[in-house]
C-alpha cells in the first residue's frame, strides 16, 4: 500500500516555567530571562512551521499551557508522553505516523533560526530512509523524522551529551532501521555563546531581535 505523502511536522516544546526550562542559560541570565527566550523561541518556531504549506504542524508540550494551546488552535496542541526524551519522541513520531501522514518530524523550540534546508533535505531523506537526522553542530541534532519506528530505537542513548548524535544513529541501526543525517547543520541555543551566535544571525526573529536588545551589550 502506497505511504502517504502527508508530512507532519512536531514542535517540541515545554511551558516556560522560571526555573524549569533552558536551565544552562539561566545561570548566566537568570531563570525568569531563559523561561522568557524560551517562551518566545517556541513562539517565534511555531509561527514558521503553522504558516508552511508543506506539511501540518503540532504543538507537543510537556504540559497544558494556555498560550501555547491558543495559538495551536484547532487539535493542533497535544501533550508529550513518555518518562524520557527518547520515549517521547518515539511516541510522538509513532502518533503522528498513526494518524495516517507518511512521513513525521520533530523540532525543537531552542533552534529558532532553524535552517530551512534541513526540513527540506530530511523530508527528502524519508523517501528511502526510515529515519532522517538534521545535525547541531554540538553533537547533538535539531530535528528527527521517521517514516516507521521500532520500540528500542533510543535504547541507550544519553541526552545532551557531545555524542548523542552518534549514539542516537547507533541506537536506530541496531533497531533494525536505516538512519542518516542531512547535509545541513543548525545550532541549538543552550548557553551564552549560543545566544551570542543567535544575536548575529540574519534569520533571528523579530521578537527575539527586541528580547535580546538589553541583552547586546553584554553579548558583545
Amino acid at each position: 500500500m502506497p505511504r502517504s505523502p502527508a508530512i507532519a511536522v512536531a514542535l517540541f516544546a515545554k511551558a516556560p516555567r522560571a526555573g524549569m526550562v533552558k536551565t544552562r542559560l539561566a545561570r548566566d541570565l537568570s531563570p525568569q530571562a531563559a523561561a522568557e527566550f524560551h517562551r518566545l523561541s517556541t513562539l517565534a518556531t511555531w509561527e514558521r512551521l503553522a504558516n508552511s504549506p508543506a506539511h501540518q504542524a503540532f504543538l507537543y508540550c510537556d504540559v497544558r499551557w494556555d498560550e501555547f494551546e491558543a495559538v495551536a488552535n484547532g487539535g493542533r496542541f497535544r501533550l508529550q508522553r513518555g518518562s524520557d526524551l527518547g520515549q517521547r519522541m518515539r511516541l510522538c513520531l509513532e502518533e503522528l505516523l498513526g494518524d495516517g501522514y507518511g512521513k513525521a518530524l520533530i523540532v525543537g523550540s531552542d533552534a529558532p533560526t532553524l535552517p530551512s534546508a534541513q526540513l527540506v533535505e530530511a523530508s527528502a531523506a524519508l523517501d528511502s530512509a526510515d529515519v532522517a537526522l538534521g545535525p547541531s553542530d554540538d553533537g547533538g541534532f535539531t530535528l528527527i523524522g521517521a517514516t516507521c519506528v521500532a520500540a528500542a530505537m533510543f535504547r541507550g542513548v544519553t541526552w545532551s551529551r557531545p555524542d548523542t548524535r552518534r549514539a542516537c544513529i547507533a541506537a536506530v541501526q541496531a533497531a533494525g532501521l536505516k538512519a542518516v543525517e542531512t547535509r545541513t547543520t543548525g545550532y541549538d541555543v543552550d548557553t551564552v555563546s549560543g545566544l551570542k551566535r543567535l544575536a548575529d544571525d540574519v534569520g533571528l526573529p523579530a521578537s527575539l531581535e527586541s528580547w535580546l536588545l538589553p541583552y547586546r551589550e553584554q553579548l558583545s
